[in-house]
């Protein structure tokens, strides 16, 4: 036995089968659609992560002139204690560099 179906103004001929698959297909998606997750995630953390020291931006604050040589202060991004760097007479302070977190 064989379905008619009216589809725009041409007759389309189905099978029962392929009926029976599209219906199957649908159900299919639909319930692949509406799934809930109801497992708690969890964040993995490798080991090499803890091990890493974190950085913050140290900015340039002044500069000491002393008779052995230069000394750039560098202010902290958290506000923390300065960075001291002694530098050369001929050697510029940088204006910023990235520095570790105490």
């Amino acid at each position: 036995m064989r379905l008619v179906t009216w589809v725009g103004t041409r007759y389309f001929r189905a099978s029962r089968v392929n009926v029976a698959c599209y219906l199957a297909l649908c159900f299919l998606a639909l319930c692949l659609a509406i799934t809930e997750v109801s497992a708690a995630g969890k964040t993995y953390k490798s080991a090499k992560d803890e091990d890493k020291p974190e950085y913050e931006i140290c900015r340039l604050k002044e500069l000491l002139r002393e008779e052995e040589g230069n000394s750039c202060v560098y202010s902290r991004q958290s506000g923390g204690r300065d960075v001291v760097i002694k530098i050369d007479d001929r050697v510029i302070c940088q204006a910023q560099f990235s520095c570790k977190k105490e």
